[in-house]
């Protein structure tokens, strides 16, 4: 007999947590076994749980769903009327589709009479019924149903709407779609939580024996159970304790009584789980352990903290946060608290907001409480200062003529690598394919050509061709504009072109000067 053994928590976690109550080894015989935190969407336990198996009856789960979806839109009421079809009526006699619920071809039974068969007794033909009263028929149905999954985020393919022959789904993405389902439609709770049916004469009890047959579990109201061969013993549960959800998945599981006895037994860990989560959560404290003396523009600067007192490891959300601004790319939904986590700000500032700046690293629990660090650095007041030069100073070319400009920038601004806006400009517009918003500085030093060629049909006249480094309102660094000269003229106005660099007028000078 397999057996799956989960060593709970270390010895050193037990000193830790003192008091707290400690959960035994887990040993259960399903293939696959996911408990996640009801409320919050927290994995608390995981066997296999991306692995995709065989549903079987935990198919309707996701068929009841988009009968409430229609419940929701107004297209179906509790009450409305579903007729029986053929089809429907011999595959609710049929073995082969269980539970064989018999319902009679040409009657009508309410939507609340066909959920409740769906999902007490697992009838599937009642799928059918509904399948075909929404969609027009089964197959059409089940296209939703895999649009829905999309939707939804589930790692999941239907071929049916019952379970009665395989689809497939993880068991992460059943414990996800029930949690969806509970929150979204709570109402659900009122028809799972029920022992059992009376439908035509007959009770039938609920296929979830641990609200019937076993000994009943605390808090349980619901949900789903399903058994085919090829998906073995399966059952989603879900109870309610101190006002704290658990959701649990057991697939593959080798008897009707095992998949209960696991079920049991994972409900137990997530409820220990959450208490020492909980307790965990409440005990932690952040602390800046790295920070710099002072920041200036452009000069990545690195920030870290350290998370205090985690006695066992939970999820909460974490952000980044510069002058009470969300860092982009520096918050996690589901960050991992464990002790002794750190996390690391890289931050960039690119503009001068004032004399200091203030950092904080924000923990939000699951309950909306916080914990956070917050920290005041000093802002260096030195924007980024660069020079350069054109290799021309002015030129006069005719139409048709192709002239390179070229622009080499320097400064002593000591930061290695810098990325600023700059753009070739004509008359004061940005040309196009020569902008870049992250046009890089490498050690103070950087180079950029524009290839310019005077149109055809251009009109005499004179001209700015400039590079520009840096905006004109940036507070982070003053902008560096370098311009030269451009007349044109016709080719009949002159012999040749004239072009006047920075050399030949330092040359024109020298020779004045002597």
């Amino acid at each position: 007999m397999k057996k799956r053994l989960f060593a709970a928590f270390l010895t050193a976690i037990i000193c830790i947590c003192g008091s707290m109550p400690y959960a035994s080894a887990l040993s259960f015989q399903a293939e696959s076994a996911f408990v996640m935190d009801g409320d919050t969407g927290e994995e608390l336990y995981s066997y296999n749980g991306d692995v995709a198996r065989v549903p079987a009856s935990m198919t309707k789960v996701l068929t009841a769903y988009i009968i409430y979806q229609e419940l929701e839109a107004g297209r179906l009421t509790l009450e409305t009327p579903v007729r029986i079809s053929h089809n429907v009526a011999v595959k609710s006699r049929d073995s082969n589709y269980p539970t064989a619920v018999p319902l009679t071809e040409g009657t009508t039974y309410t939507v609340e009479t066909l959920l409740h068969l769906i999902m007490i007794p697992s009838a599937s033909a009642s799928c059918i019924a509904m399948a075909e009263h929404i969609s027009g028929s089964e197959s059409a149905f089940v296209a939703r149903m895999n649009q829905t999954a999309k939707d939804l985020g589930l790692n999941a393919t239907y071929y049916n709407c019952h379970g009665a022959q395989p689809n497939y789904i993880t068991a992460r993405s059943q414990a996800t779609l029930t949690k969806k389902f509970i929150d979204t439609y709570p109402d659900i709770l009122r028809i799972t939580s029920k022992s059992g049916y009376s439908f035509n004469g007959t009770y039938y009890n609920n296929t979830n024996h641990l609200l019937n047959t076993m000994a009943p579990y605390e808090g349980l109201d619901g949900f789903k159970t399903g058994t085919i061969s090829a998906a073995g013993y399966c059952v989603t549960t879900t109870a309610v304790r101190n006002g704290r959800r658990v959701i649990s998945v057991v697939m593959k599981s080798t008897s009707d009584y095992q998949r209960f006895a696991d079920s049991r037994q994972l409900l137990d860990y997530g409820f220990e789980q959450i208490q020492l989560r909980d307790a965990s959560r409440a005990s932690t404290g952040v602390t800046f352990t790295a920070q710099p003396d002072s920041i200036r523009p452009y000069q990545t600067a690195s920030f870290q903290v350290q998370l205090t007192g985690v006695s066992s490891a939970y999820n909460a959300q974490a952000q980044w946060y510069v002058n009470g601004e969300a860092v982009p790319n520096y918050g996690n939904q589901n960050f991992q608290a464990t002790a002794g986590k750190t996390s690391t700000l890289n931050y960039t500032l690119t503009e001068i907001p004032g004399e200091t700046a203030t950092v904080s690293f924000v923990l939000t629990m699951p309950d909306g409480t916080e914990k956070r660090a917050d920290t005041t650095v000093a802002i260096e007041q030195r924007p980024l200062e660069y020079t350069g030069s054109l290799n021309i100073l002015s030129a006069a070319v005719y139409p048709g003529k192709t002239l390179t400009v070229t622009a080499d920038i320097t400064g002593e601004n000591d930061i290695e690598r810098v990325q600023l806006p700059a753009s070739w400009q004509w008359d004061g517009e940005d040309i196009a394919a020569y902008s870049n918003e992250n046009f890089t500085i490498t050690d103070d030093s950087a180079h950029s050509q524009y290839h310019m060629t005077i149109p055809a049909d251009a009109q005499p006249g004179t001209h700015t061709v400039s590079f520009r480094v840096g905006n004109a309102d940036s507070t982070g660094v003053n902008q560096l504009v370098l311009s030269a000269e451009i007349e044109i003229v016709l080719p009949a106005q002159a012999d040749e072109e004239i072009v006047e660099t920075p050399e030949a007028v330092d040359a024109a000078d020298a020779e004045q000067a002597a």
